[in-house]
C-alpha cells in the first residue's frame, strides 16, 4: 500500500531531537535529526528520553546518530503500518492488475524492421489517478541478433534527461527473450520526480542496436482478438489496463532527435500496428506513499509516541539500565503499560488511542484503492 523508502525519506525531519546541555554527553551531529518541521521534539514524549539516558543504554556498537536514525526509521514504518491496518487500508492495498504482458505471441523471423536512426518505442499516458501506481517489471526483446548492453530509455516530457535507463542484454538472435528488471520502471500521475501529467516514452535508439528488430503484428487500437482462444480474458485485462494507462507505439525521425535527451514530443509519429521488437510486463497497484507524505503532519504525534515506546522498550531490556540513576525495569514497564492501581494509562495505550483517533481525507484517492467502509475517514484532523 505504501513504499517504505519514500515514506521514511519524506518524514525524516518531521520530528526532531534536542541535544543535552551537558557537554560531557555525546552530541547529535546529524543536522536532520535536530530539525523538526512539525515543532514536535522526540525528547518531550517521555522524561527518560534524554540523550544521556539513550546513549547510556543503547548498544555499545552504535553511535548516537546511527541509533536515533535507526529508531526513527523503524518508528515511522511501524506507526504508518499500524494506521493502515486500523483504517483497513491494508485490506484495500490490492493489485488492480497483476503483471501481464501487453500482448502474446512472437513475431515472424522474416518480419524485420529497417533501422533508420529513429527513436522507437511506446508512449504512455496515465489517467489522472491519485494513489495508483503503474509498474513495468519485465521487458521483452526480439531482434535478429543478440544485443549487448542495449540502452532502453525512459523519458518524461517534463525532464530533459532520461528519468531511467535500463541496460538490456540478450543471448540469442531471432528468439524472443524476457528480461526481469532489477529496478522496476515506476509510473505515477503525481510524483516529486517529474511534473504531474505529461507523457512517458520507453524505447531505444535504432543506432544502438545490432541487426534489426522483429515486428509483431498487433492492432494497438482495437486490442487483442476477442474471439480467439483466451481472447475474452485477454480483452478483459486490456480494458482494465485502459482504465489507468494508454500505451501506443511510436517513433521519432532521426532529424528530430536531440542526442539521447528528450525530444520534442510533438514530432512523434504513432505506429499502431508495430511493436519495434518490444513487449512489456505491466501491473497496476494501489500506492498511497505520496498521499501519506502530504498528510505527514497528521501523523507527527503518532510517530513521536511510537519512537518513544520503541526506545523505552530498548531501555527496559538493556543490560546497562543501571547506568540511569533511580530507574528500574519495573518503572519503565509501568510507564509503558500503565498502573493498575492508579488506573493511569501507559504510553503504549496512548499510542493505540492515537492510532484510533487518526483520520484522513481520502477524497482524492482513486476509488479502487479506497477502503470499502467509509466510516474509516472522510475527514482530516490533527491530534
Amino acid at each position: 500500500m505504501f513504499q517504505n523508502s519514500i515514506v521514511q525519506q519524506c518524514m525524516t525531519s518531521l520530528l526532531g531531537w534536542r541535544n543535552d546541555s551537558n557537554p560531557d554527553v555525546p552530541q547529535i551531529t546529524d543536522a536532520t535529526l535536530l530539525q523538526s518541521d512539525s515543532g514536535f521534539i522526540y525528547n518531550d514524549f517521555h522524561p527518560l528520553l534524554t540523550i544521556e539516558n539513550i546513549s547510556n543504554t543503547m548498544p555499545k556498537t552504535d553511535t548516537i546518530d546511527a541509533y536515533l536514525n535507526k529508531k526513527v526509521d523503524q518508528g515511522v514504518s511501524k506507526a504508518i503500518t499500524k494506521v493502515c491496518i486500523d483504517k483497513k487500508l491494508n485490506e484495500s492495498s490490492k493489485t488492480i492488475l497483476n503483471s501481464s504482458r501487453l500482448f502474446d505471441g512472437i513475431g515472424r523471423f522474416t518480419d524485420t524492421i529497417t533501422s533508420n536512426g529513429q527513436f522507437v518505442g511506446v508512449e504512455l499516458e496515465l489517467k489522472n489517478s491519485y494513489g495508483v501506481r503503474t509498474i513495468i517489471d519485465k521487458i521483452g526483446l526480439q531482434f535478429t541478433q543478440p544485443q549487448t548492453n542495449l540502452n532502453i530509455y525512459v523519458f518524461h516530457t517534463s525532464q530533459e534527461d532520461a528519468i531511467q535507463t535500463i541496460s538490456a542484454t540478450t543471448t540469442n538472435g531471432n528468439s524472443f527473450e524476457w528480461l526481469t528488471l532489477s529496478t522496476v520502471i515506476d509510473f505515477e500521475y503525481l510524483s516529486n520526480e517529474y511534473d504531474s501529467g505529461g507523457l512517458f516514452y520507453i524505447g531505444y535508439f535504432q543506432a544502438d542496436i545490432v541487426g534489426q528488430a522483429i515486428k509483431k503484428d498487433f492492432n494497438w487500437l482495437s486490442g487483442p482478438c476477442n474471439t480467439c482462444s483466451g481472447g475474452a480474458n485477454a480483452m478483459k485485462i486490456w480494458n482494465t489496463r485502459l482504465d489507468f494507462i494508454r500505451i501506443t507505439p511510436c517513433y521519432v525521425e532521426s532529424g528530430n532527435l536531440n542526442g539521447t535527451q528528450m525530444f520534442d514530443y510533438t514530432n512523434k509519429v504513432y505506429s499502431t500496428t508495430n511493436n519495434f521488437g518490444l513487449n512489456f510486463g505491466v501491473s497496476v497497484q494501489c500506492d498511497i506513499s505520496n498521499y501519506l507524505c502530504e498528510q505527514k503532519f497528521v501523523l507527527a504525534d503518532l510517530i513521536g509516541k511510537q519512537v518513544a515506546v520503541d526506545i523505552l522498550n530498548d531501555m527496559k531490556h538493556s543490560v546497562r539500565l543501571n547506568r540511569i540513576a533511580n530507574v528500574s525495569e519495573h518503572m519503565i514497564i509501568r510507564d509503558l503499560e500503565g498502573d493498575r492501581e492508579t488506573h493511569e494509562e501507559g504510553l503504549a495505550m496512548r499510542l493505540e488511542k492515537s492510532i484510533k483517533a487518526t483520520s484522513f481525507d481520502f477524497s482524492k484517492i482513486d476509488s479502487p484503492c479506497l477502503p470499502c467502509n467509509d466510516k474509516f475517514g472522510i475527514k482530516k484532523r490533527a491530534i
